[in-house]
This record gives structure tokens, sequence and C-alpha cells, in this order.
């Protein structure tokens, strides 16, 4: 048996799959998971081309039966099942079935195909940070997910990331979790981390609509998402200043080269902030420093790119579950395999723990949420985790 290694130019590559008759070979390349093609290998002649670009990544793909087609799943976790044409490159069709799908496979003589469908039950929690013994409470939820809570500037109202509507959109709810309303409908799994404006009267995300990751600001009344034009593309995760001047996030990070920068909320030029790996920016309480994440711990940099340092005792799970307030920073964190909320206070240097988790967190946390006067803290759990394997017959 010989092995030889073959070229794809890519770092991460995944779901190799030869076609039913030998003729190529298929890949997906996840360097980058905002943006996977697919490739294929003509075995023939060793040459190389692009099949699709998926914005939402791949869960799993599969030929079929007379190799002209290959059929995948978006999202690595579970997504809508597509198919692809050999001569209608980077023109997939829906299925009309499947939903939270992955592990695609069929069978070439038995007009099968089958995968396994995912159900996630992700909801957010609130804790009464008044009452250390209380149980946490949920408040955002539906038999789908929901995300990344944020709250208001008055404490009134969550905007949060949710799937119910069938794609990842931006909700807005009071914050009881009653009268929640959609702000976007960009089709997209890949929509998300909201933040308010200090006056309350915008809320800034991003989206990777269109293949690219760019920030959008809506009005939290049901306005309409505008882009906010930077001169410098692929930007994430946004945040605000505390006097509403700058709006904060990362840069890079589909490239592999995340840095933190800064823009007014008209748009325009940007200004670095933090370089090399620095991720999920947020400003200090007190105006004077911005918080990210690098290495798995928070750091700080001056508001005006100086005097980087790391911040001693916060060692993360993610860099998406923390959050800066007041002269603490609450954290995810595991112990005893068990997620808990744990409290850093910054002057005295000392880590407690606040609460356990009575199940896991989802993968992605999208952040954690105080109110504004202390009060409540809001966060994500996953609830319910199951599969079921799925098969369509007659599948030509």
């Amino acid at each position: 048996m010989e092995v030889t290694p073959v070229k794809t130019d890519c770092k991460l590559v995944m779901l190799p799959a030869f076609s039913p008759r030998g003729e190529y070979l298929a890949w997906a390349c996840a360097d980058n998971p905002n943006s996977v093609p697919v490739y294929l290998r003509r075995l023939s002649d060793g040459k190389i081309t692009r099949l699709l670009r998926s914005v939402q990544g791949v869960g799993g793909l599969a030929w079929s039966g007379d190799g002209s087609r290959i059929v995948f799943s978006t999202g690595f976790v579970g997504g809508d099942l597509w198919e692809v044409s050999l001569d209608r490159p980077n023109r997939p069709q829906k299925q009309p079935f499947g939903h939270d799908a992955k592990d695609v496979a069929v069978s070439v003589t038995g007009h099968r195909l089958a995968f396994k469908q995912t159900h996630t039950n992700t909801n957010i929690w609130r804790l009464d940070l008044s009452q250390p013994n209380a149980p946490a409470q949920k408040i955002v939820a539906s038999s789908r997910e929901q995300v990344a809570p944020n709250y208001s500037p008055d404490g009134t109202q969550i905007a949060f990331m949710s799937n119910r509507s069938g794609n990842t959109e931006i909700w807005v709810s009071d914050s009881d979790g009653s009268n929640a309303v959609q702000l976007s409908s960009f089709g997209v799994d890949a929509t998300g981390t909201p933040h308010w404006s200090p006056d309350g009267k915008l809320i800034a995300f991003d989206s990777r609509v269109g293949g690219e990751s760019s920030i959008y600001l809506v009005e939290p009344r049901a306005g309409v998402p505008h882009k906010l034009d930077i001169d410098i593309s692929g930007n994430e995760t946004p945040s605000w200043s505390h006097d509403g001047n700058w709006i904060y996030f990362t840069n890079g990070d589909d490239a592999g080269n995340p840095t933190i920068w800064k823009v007014p909320p008209s748009g325009g030029h940007a200004v670095q902030v933090a370089k090399r790996d620095a991720w999920w920016p947020l400003e200090s309480p007190d105006g004077q420093h911005v918080y990210f994440c690098r290495d798995a711990k928070v750091w700080q940099v001056k508001t005006d790119g100086t005097d980087e340092q790391q911040i001693p005792g916060t060692s993360l799970v993610g860099c998406d579950e923390w959050q800066p307030f007041g002269s603490s920073i609450y954290f995810l964190a595991y112990a005893n395999n068990k997620a808990e909320i744990d409290i850093f206070d910054i002057n005295s240097k000392e880590v407690r723990t606040i609460h356990v988790l009575d199940k896991f967190p989802p993968d992605w946390m999208g952040g954690l949420s105080a109110s504004p006067d202390g009060r409540w803290l809001l966060f994500a759990q996953m609830d319910e985790f199951s599969s079921d394997l799925m098969m369509v017959e007659n599948w030509q």
C-alpha cells in the first residue's frame, strides 16, 4: 500500500469523498470557518476546481449515485440540506427536506440518502446577583436556540440571537423575555453579537450575509438594518464606547489574524487599537481601557492603543464568555466537570464562584450581560441536545 499526500492548498481539510466512479475527489477547506469552500480534484490530471463556497460552513457531504452532484449540509453542527451540480458550480439548490442536518451519506445502488438530524434547545437564563442562593430563571426561551444576550442601557429590554424563525437573526424582547420582535431577516446563520448603544437608540451586530463579515446597525423598534461602511473589510463582534463616539470591533478573524479597531458610528476611517491575536473588544466601565481576549486570557489596552497588559486571574473557557462590570469581570469557568460563572475582582485580584450551571453552556455563548443596576446577570445554557438518524427513500 502506498500513501501519497494530496495537494489541497488548505491548512485544515475535512470531509474527503471519492465520486462513485472514482473520477473525482471532493473535500472541504475549513481554514476559515465562516467561509468554507468545497473543492474537486480530477484524478486523471490532478486539476483542482472550486465547486462552491459556503458562508455557513459544511457539516457533511456526499456524492449522488451518478456522480453528477454533491449533497451537503450547511453549518458545522447542523443545518439545511443543499445540492450542487458539477456542471453548475457555485449555484447550490436547497432541498425540500432536511433541517439541522449533519453527516450525510448516500447509498449509490439503493437510492437512499441518510443524515443525522440534531435538536438543540438553548435558552437565556437570568441570575439574581442580590440573592446568591436563588436559582437561576429561564426568561428568553423557544424550542430552538437563543444566545448572546445584551441588556439595554435602561435595563428594560434584551437584545439576543435566535434561530427560532429558521435562521439565526437579531431579536429584542422585554427584560422578562416577553414581546420578542425580530429585527433582522438576512437568512443566514452567521448573524449575531448584538450590543446596544449607550443611548439605547441603536443596536450594533455582525453578519456574513453576502459572504463577508460586516457590521450593521439597527434601531431597536423594528428598524431596518443598514451596513456600517468602514474602510477595512472583514469586521465582526462590535461593541460601543461608554460615550457612544466609537464602535470597537474585531478585524481579520476570517484571515486568522484578529486585531482590535474602532470606528465612529457613522463609519469611515477605522483606527487600530490592539494588534495580533486580539478578539472580542469590550470597553472598561471607566472608559480608560479596552478589554479583549488573547490566548484565553483577558487583556487590556488604553483606548489610544498603547500599553497592552494581561489582566491576571482570568483564565477563559472561550473568548465570548465574559463581561466586565464595575471593578469586576464575570466569566465562565469549569470545575469538577461542571460549568460555573465566576467573578474576578480587579482590585483585590480575588476570584469567587457565584453560580454553577445546571447544564452545560452552548459552544457559542455569545457573552454574558449584567443589568445596568448590577442586580441581574444573563447567560445562555444548553437545556437539551438530541439527535436522530433520518433516511430519504427514492433519492436520485
